[in-house]
């Protein structure tokens, strides 16, 4: 039912952009600028809306937490999951030794793999399209290269890499992990 009210909500929203449209014409048309009006309603290609949501994963693993809530806003939203794991070191770091370097990418990558298989029965028991991909760049760099490809993510969810534990833990802080959550639109 929540799918339901998304493609709703997405709906409206075009709507509610087209009658902008529409009305901007019409008030160039009165004011004798007919060529500017036509020029509003000529209808470039119209441009897809964003159906994905991508969820990056701490190294080759997903929490639970970040599982839940993006399933949850898929659901909710009507998107399709883009689940990514990336490996922080090149593959061209172990130049030298390039039998080991093969392992230790093959390795990450059927970890990655595995971990994201909980990930994807869930979503398809959901009915949510999922795809999952591997990278091995830093986490920034591969989430631009991920939005150079795929245009039509509407939001970024990832965990938050914990470096400050102790600190946090001396001052009596509970332990936690946060989902962060950034719209791309």
């Amino acid at each position: 039912m929540a799918g339901f009210f998304g493609r709703i909500g997405q709906n409206l929203s075009r709507t509610a952009n087209k009658i902008y449209k529409y009305q901007e014409a019409i008030t160039f048309a009165e004011a004798g600028e007919s060529e500017y009006a036509m020029e509003i309603m000529a209808e470039p290609r119209e441009e897809q809306a964003p159906t994905k949501l991508l969820v990056m994963g701490n190294e080759s693993a997903f929490s639970t937490e970040i599982i839940d809530y993006a399933l949850e806003m898929a659901q909710r939203m009507s998107y399709e999951i883009l689940a990514l794991n990336t490996a922080p070191l090149s593959c061209e770091t172990f130049k030298l030794f390039s039998s080991s370097r093969d392992q230790v990418c093959e390795e990450f990558k059927s970890m990655s793999e595995k971990n994201a298989g909980l990930f994807q029965e869930l979503a398809a028991e959901k009915r949510i399209p999922f795809n999952h991909i591997v990278m091995f760049s830093k986490p920034e760099e591969a989430l631009e290269s991920i939005t150079r490809k795929h245009k039509d993510i509407a939001f970024v969810v990832s965990e938050t890499v914990e470096d400050r534990t102790e600190s946090r833990v001396e001052e009596g802080e509970r332990l936690r992990r946060n989902v962060y959550v950034y719209s791309m639109v």
